[in-house]
């Protein structure tokens, strides 16, 4: 590893800042954070083991939904109802 290099890798907070190349595919990770929430908590809720993975993705797709309607609920607010304010 060059001495050049060194300072950029121990300056990055992940926290703070995105890593690099992942900003443009940010959306795709919340597919699987989704799936890994909704199979923590089955795991701990479901008391039969066949219904473990039916409801896990069922768990997983209403995640998903919540977040796109959410998504869709605050562009409309931000898109359509907030132009309309008046403007002082």
């Amino acid at each position: 590893m060059s001495n050049s290099l060194l300072p950029t890798i121990l300056a990055w907070t992940p926290i703070l800042e995105p890593a690099p190349g992942a900003a443009q595919w940010w959306w795709a990770l919340s597919i699987p954070m989704a799936f890994f929430l909704a199979m923590a908590y089955k795991a701990t809720r479901v008391t039969d083991i066949a219904d473990f993975w039916p409801s896990t993705l069922k768990m997983t797709a209403q995640i998903l939904a919540a977040m796109v309607g959410i998504a869709v609920g605050l562009a409309l607010l931000i898109q359509v109802l907030l132009p309309m304010l008046p403007a002082e």
